[in-house]
């Protein structure tokens, strides 16, 4: 029932007071009608009156004042989206949910009782009916009130307090109900060599950094030191400064990221944190690759990992910044006759229309992805992977991912925010908790085959090759410790180098650029081609998703073999006195058109490729379907410069370029009985390009991947058996 207390004139209180359609249902033509004057309008504080009357400038501006004194609108609700509140099924509901509110989550963008917005439009007797006519307001409720039983948004916290007494319930919930979760965060038989000491404020406020052994609660620190100027201010542990750390570190020395993170702590009543600064000497490079190759015990092991991602350097600090973007003040009451109700009641309206509940700037769902720089970072791609549990504080409000939940503050819902940063796939190849497992217990056969992904190296190398690195060259460092749990969950993966498996070798030698690929980037030269790690810029791979179906469907070529792999430390760095990647198999030129390229820069990645027998067509003749041997994706925009044909004066009309072939790609079970004899099961070859090396001595580089058509498996019967030593 409705509370007493709403700021709507009486007019807009009366008018909304009654039960309002479904737009859907009642179309433009329906709707409570509602009339009011244009005098009233502008001379009423009432927060629905001005929403209105920006919806009437707005049209006058358009059409022209079609309406000269009395305006008439039609009132009605919109269901919409459960706005990313309904995360996967096997998931713990947030504990502030009701069960009514269960039930809305799980029809909500087709029950008629789900409330998302109320819509207002001129009436379509006077004015067009379009986005220029129409108003709508987000809707949203708290939770565990009766009004969230059917409106899908919630409101975020105000204030800190309120903020943190969410999480902490959050926490509680998760230690008593989460055994994969719960075992994980109390597992602390393996420390970091260092943490912070950060408890009994009131008595001690400053911190220092103190040796541990085993036994300790931490909260471990995800976070960016930002540029070069921002790095500079960070306050470090050195060769220099650990003793003295050790001793005393004044709080306001600390950047404000870190004085947040020392706040959460202490709010929560965990006595340790770790910054990878200050517990890790910085200039020491036994300690730092000491503590680098146990990152994946200290992000694992750690009670939750606190990822400042709202904050884009170390300055910046993260507790505050939500709030100044968001304030109570932003809603208004609306008495509403929800569905089964039995009177009116009070649901929360934004005051600047659709969705401010977002941001003010904009009710963008990509508003994240240019103001979340952590999770565009390659170092803290591992601390997201290897974290059990995550309190993700972004630059609206905080999250709380672990292996049984996610859960938001209030709108937008946990799974809009992981879907518009890219953490939700990442998430997903996480080992499945005890919930998800007893949850695909429960499925058929069937869907139990569809939904349980194996493990695929060439999903991380998709994701974490889009993120950047100040130093390129700490590729391998940052990817060690997501490598180090792989080999773990696969024993079978060995021999390392630069992010290549020599086991999977057929498969990860593969990678090829992404679509839409900055066309400038240009190739790493801390890195040897054949590596996806020289590529500055995302990269993915043809089998980057598991299955048994899809690793049954590729086999490595007979001919294919690895004569010679790199020698690699720890990391998965080459020796100084490393042999070359020496690869062995059957190889075949192709030709392009010199159509397809344009000021030395190809027009397209999938660039058609096609057999030698268009060499010899007349200047009239142009290539046939039965030409087309396959498609190239170069590693480099630009074009290959060694034996560049193109170059010539006049150019020749077509490019020829060197095939290594890889695997093959099984038919499909259903099409094998029409297969022609010279193709033995296989529809697809895949391959790398081949070229000489820039500079002398008989060596070759990859320049481009390769991928063939179904005509491709008989052409490269032809080929002949090389070797290249790749660099």
């Amino acid at each position: 029932m409705m509370a007493s207390k709403t700021d709507l004139c009486k007019p807009c209180l009366t008018a909304f007071s009654q039960p309002l359609p479904n737009c859907s249902v009642v179309g433009h033509a329906g709707g409570v009608v509602y009339k009011c004057t244009r005098d009233h309008l502008c001379q009423s504080s009432c927060p629905m009156c001005i929403l209105i009357q920006g919806l009437i400038d707005r049209a006058d501006k358009a059409y022209g004042r079609l309406s000269p004194d009395e305006v008439e609108l039609r009132l009605a609700h919109d269901r919409g989206s459960h706005g990313g509140y309904r995360p996967p099924a096997w998931t713990d509901p947030d504990p502030r949910r009701q069960p009514e509110e269960d039930s809305l989550l799980e029809g909500a963008e087709d029950s008629s009782e789900s409330w998302y917005s109320l819509k207002i439009w001129l009436t379509p007797d006077v004015y067009p009916y379009n986005a220029t006519t129409i108003l709508y307001v987000t809707l949203a409720a708290d939770f565990g009130t009766s009004a969230a039983a059917h409106v899908v948004a919630r409101p975020r916290p105000v204030d800190t307090t309120t903020t943190f007494s969410i999480i902490k319930r959050w926490i509680q919930h998760c230690d008593g109900h989460h055994a994969s979760c719960r075992d994980a965060a109390h597992n602390a038989s393996e420390m970091p060599r260092r943490l912070l000491w950060v408890s009994n404020a009131d008595i001690y406020p400053d911190i220092r950094v103190a040796p541990v052994s085993t036994g300790k609660r931490y909260i471990a620190l995800s976070y960016c030191w930002g540029g070069a100027a921002e790095a500079s201010t960070q306050k470090k542990s050195t060769a220099a400064t650990i003793a003295e750390n050790e001793l005393k570190i004044s709080f306001q020395s600390l950047p404000k990221t870190i004085q947040d993170a020392v706040s959460v702590s202490r709010e929560f009543g965990i006595d340790y944190l770790w910054v990878d600064a200050l517990c890790i000497i910085q200039d020491d490079d036994n300690d730092r690759n000491h503590e680098i190759a146990r990152m994946g015990v200290i992000y694992a092991n750690a009670y939750l990992t606190l990822s400042a991602s709202g904050a884009s350097h170390c300055a910046e600090g993260f507790l505050e910044r939500p709030l100044t973007e968001y304030r109570e003040s932003d809603f208004f009451e609306v008495p509403l006759q929800l569905p089964g109700e039995g009177g009116p009641t009070l649901v929360k309206a934004s005051r600047a229309g659709v969705r401010n509940i977002w941001s003010k700037e904009n009710g963008n769902l990509f508003w994240f992805q240019n103001r979340e720089l952590l999770h565009t970072r390659g170092w803290t791609f591992q601390e997201t992977f290897l974290s059990p549990r995550l309190l993700i504080y972004t630059s609206l409000q905080p999250y709380w991912v672990c292996r049984e939940a996610f859960w938001s503050c209030g709108d937008p819902g946990p799974m809009e925010y992981l879907r518009s940063v890219y953490l939700q796939d990442m998430l997903e190849l996480r080992e499945m908790s005890d919930r998800q497992q007893k949850y695909l217990q429960t499925l058929a056969s069937d869907d139990l085959n569809s939904s349980a992904e194996l493990w695929r190296w060439g999903t991380i190398i998709h994701w974490f090759s889009s993120r950047r690195l100040t130093l390129v060259e700490d590729k391998p460092l940052a990817l060690h410790a997501v490598r180090d749990k792989f080999t773990h969950h696969d024993p079978s993966l060995q021999d390392c180098a630069l992010g290549l498996f020599r086991s999977t070798a057929h498969m990860d030698l593969l990678w090829h650029t992404r679509h839409g690929a900055d066309p400038q980037s240009e190739q790493l030269s801390e890195f040897p081609s054949w590596t996806w790690m020289s590529f500055d810029g995302g990269v993915t791979c043809p089998f980057k998703y598991g299955g048994p179906q899809e690793s049954s469907m590729i086999k490595t070529h007979d001919e294919f073999e690895i004569k010679s792999w790199p020698g690699c430390d720890q990391f998965g760095r080459l020796l100084p006195d490393s042999s070359p990647l020496k690869l062995r198999g059957i190889t075949r030129e192709v030709a392009i058109p010199h159509r397809f390229w344009k000021d030395g820069y190809a027009s397209a990645q999938d660039m058609p490729c096609f057999s030698l027998h268009v060499l010899g067509l007349r200047e009239d003749e142009w290539e046939e379907n039965e030409d087309r041997i396959g498609h190239i994706t170069f590693d480099q925009y630009r074009m290959p410069s060694s034996n560049d044909d193109f170059e010539n004066n006049p150019p020749t009309r077509y490019k020829t370029l060197q095939i290594l072939v890889i695997a093959l790609q099984k038919e499909h079970v259903d099409n094998t009985l029409s297969l022609p004899d010279d193709r033995q099961g296989y529809e697809a070859t895949y391959g790398l390009v081949i070229a000489p090396a820039l500079r002398a001595g008989g060596r070759h580089r990859r320049i481009g991947f390769y991928k063939g058509g179904d005509n491709s498996v008989s052409y490269f019967h032809n080929g002949v058996t090389e070797q290249f030593d790749l660099e």
